[in-house]
């Protein structure tokens, strides 16, 4: 009897904590909130931060993530490193394979990006290798 109750409780209580963390991040919240200009452009380099602000699953995107990623490229020093943020609209992938934000740390990545009116630099694809 028990087993019977927490096996129809569970399920309800994931769902109810999977609903709380999406609360107030709609698409227009989250990746539409920049509003891009200028041309896309592109830097290669390692991955020296990855700060994750919000990790949640969308119906179409499980497990995307947002924040930001800082990136010095080759050749550059600390001075020359560029912070680009990520919205939960850019696929984050490793070697082929989707990874959540901090698992960028320490690879090797092409990041394109464009300007937004509203300041940061913000990613439109994110592709990284071990």
């Amino acid at each position: 009897m028990r087993e019977a109750v927490i096996s129809r409780v569970l399920p309800a209580v994931f769902a109810a904590l999977a609903a709380i963390s999406l609360t107030g991040c709609s698409e227009s919240e989250s990746g539409q909130r920049f509003t891009m200009v200028g041309e896309e452009r592109e830097v290669r380099g390692i991955v020296t931060d990855a700060k994750l602000t919000l990790c949640a699953p969308t119906p179409d995107q499980p497990g995307t993530c947002e924040g930001t990623l800082t990136v010095q490229p080759a050749g550059a020093g600390e001075a020359g490193r560029i912070a680009i943020e990520v919205t939960r609209n850019v696929r984050l992938m490793k070697d082929g394979q989707p990874v959540f934000l901090p698992q960028l740390k320490g690879t090797q990545a092409i990041i394109k990006y464009r300007a937004s009116q509203e300041g940061p630099s913000v990613a439109t694809s994110v592709t990284a290798s071990s």
